[in-house]
C-alpha cells in the first residue's frame, strides 16, 4: 500500500488558532440551542446530538494527532476521541435493541435490513475513494487490499497508508452486527450483552485473529453492549409501567435544583476524566484490572455515561450537534481522506479557518454522499421485502 504523504507542520500560532476554533464552536452551539419538546428518556434528537458530539470528538482528534505533527492543536477538543467510538457502538447497540425489542426480526433478515445499511453507504465511499487517490493522486492499491477492504476488512489502522486508517472501526463494528442476532434474546437482552461483551474483551485481549492494530479495537469491547442493556432498562410497553423510566422522568420535569446540579457534577467528571484518561494516572486500578487497556476502556466508559447523563436530563436542544449526528456516518467515511490527501484549504489558510471551512464542507460533502445512496438504499430494500 501507498505511503507518499506525511502530515503537515502548522507555521502559525497553535495556541491562538485553537482558541479561536473553541470560540466559533461556543458560539455556534450557543445560537443553536432550542427549548426542548421530548417527553421520552432516550429519543432520537438525543442519540443524534451524542452521535453528533461522538463524530466531533473523532474529527478533531484526527485534526490534532493525524493531520498536523503538534499535540497542543485543538487542546482540549482533541483528547477524547476514544469516547467518541463508545459513543458510537453505544448508540448502535441501542438503536438495535430497541428495534428488535418492537418487531423482532430472523438472523438472515437482520443481515438483509441492518447489516446492508452499513454497507451501502460504506461501498459508495470506498469506491469512490479508490477512484478519486487513482485518478487526481495516481495512488493504487493491490487488487487482495481492494477486495479484502470491500468486504470490510481493515486489520490495521495506518494513517498514511491504508487507504482510509479510521475504518478499522467498520471491521469492529460488522463483527458486533454479525454476531447480535445469533445471540439475541428478546426475553433476556441483558444476557446478549454479556456474551458479546464476553467475546469481544477475548478477542480484544488475546487478539487471535492477528489484527495489526489491535490496540483499538481493545479498547472498545463493552460499550455495544452497555447499549443493549440500556435499550433494556428503558424498554417501555403498553401493558406494564416501567418504573425506573417514570422515575427518571419526573425527576427530570420536577427536580430543578438537583437536575442542575447533577448536570453540574457530570460536566466536571467529564472535564477531569478528559484530562486523565489514560492508565498512568491511575495507578491503582491499573493494580487491580491487571491491564493498562482495561483502565484506558474504564475511563472513556466513565466519560461517556457522564454525558449521557447530561444530554438525558438536559431541557434543551442543540441543532448543531444534531445536524453533526444525522450525518455523523458519512462524516465518518470521508472525513480523513479528504483532510489527510485532499487538503488544500491548510496550505492557504490559517489553521484555525481551514478546521472550520473543513467542518462546513464535512456536512455538505455528506448530504451528498447521502443523496447517492438513499435510491440505491431504497431499491435494495425494496428487492430483501
Amino acid at each position: 500500500m501507498p505511503n507518499t504523504l506525511s502530515p503537515i507542520t502548522l507555521t502559525d500560532n497553535v495556541e491562538l488558532s485553537t482558541n479561536i476554533v473553541i470560540a466559533v464552536l461556543l458560539v455556534v452551539l450557543l445560537l443553536t440551542f432550542r427549548k426542548s419538546q421530548r417527553t421520552d428518556i432516550f429519543p432520537i434528537p438525543v442519540t443524534e446530538e451524542l452521535k453528533g458530539f461522538g463524530i466531533l470528538t473523532v474529527v478533531f482528534a484526527h485534526f490534532a494527532y493525524m493531520k498536523v505533527t503538534n499535540p497542543d492543536f485543538l487542546f482540549p477538543l482533541s483528547i477524547i476521541a476514544g469516547v467518541g467510538v463508545d459513543l458510537f457502538l453505544v448508540m448502535s447497540g441501542y438503536g438495535l435493541t430497541v428495534s428488535m425489542l418492537k418487531k423482532p426480526m430472523s438472523t438472515l433478515d437482520f443481515y438483509k435490513r441492518r447489516v446492508i445499511k452499513i454497507f451501502i453507504p460504506f461501498w459508495v465511499a470506498l469506491i469512490i475513494i479508490f477512484a478519486a487517490d487513482a485518478i487526481f493522486l495516481g495512488i493504487t492499491y493491490p487488487l487482495p487490499y481492494m477486495v479484502q477492504s470491500l468486504f470490510g476488512w481493515f486489520p490495521t489502522a495506518v494513517g498514511f497508508g491504508d487507504v482510509n486508517s479510521p475504518f478499522w472501526y467498520i471491521t469492529w463494528m460488522l463483527m458486533f452486527y454479525i454476531l447480535y442476532p445469533i445471540f439475541f434474546s428478546a426475553k433476556r437482552p441483558w444476557l446478549t450483552a454479556i456474551v458479546l461483551a464476553v467475546i469481544a474483551t477475548l478477542i480484544g485481549t488475546y487478539n487471535p485473529l492477528n489484527l495489526g492494530d489491535n490496540w483499538l479495537h481493545r479498547l472498545h469491547t463493552v460499550a455495544f453492549s452497555i447499549g443493549i442493556v440500556l435499550a433494556w432498562l428503558l424498554q417501555e410497553s403498553k401493558d406494564k409501567e416501567n418504573k425506573l423510566v417514570t422515575a427518571i422522568k419526573e425527576f427530570r420535569n420536577n427536580s430543578n435544583l438537583l437536575r442542575c446540579i447533577i448536570v453540574v457534577a457530570m460536566i466536571a467528571v467529564v472535564g477531569y476524566m478528559s484530562l486523565h484518561t489514560t492508565a498512568n494516572h491511575w495507578p491503582t486500578l491499573t493494580s487491580i484490572l491487571g491491564q493498562g487497556f482495561y483502565v484506558d476502556q474504564f475511563t472513556s466508559i466513565v466519560i461517556m455515561l457522564a454525558l449521557m447523563i447530561i444530554f438525558s436530563l438536559k431541557k434543551f436542544d442543540n441543532k448543531f450537534l444534531a445536524i453533526y449526528g444525522i450525518y455523523s456516518f458519512e462524516v465518518y467515511l470521508i472525513h480523513w481522506p479528504l483532510i489527510g490527501r485532499y487538503d488544500v484549504f491548510f496550505d492557504f489558510l490559517p489553521s484555525w479557518a481551514a478546521v472550520i471551512v473543513w467542518m462546513i464542507s464535512f456536512i455538505i460533502l455528506s448530504i451528498l454522499l447521502q443523496k447517492i445512496v438513499k435510491p440505491i438504499s431504497a431499491w435494495v430494500d425494496k428487492i430483501a421485502k
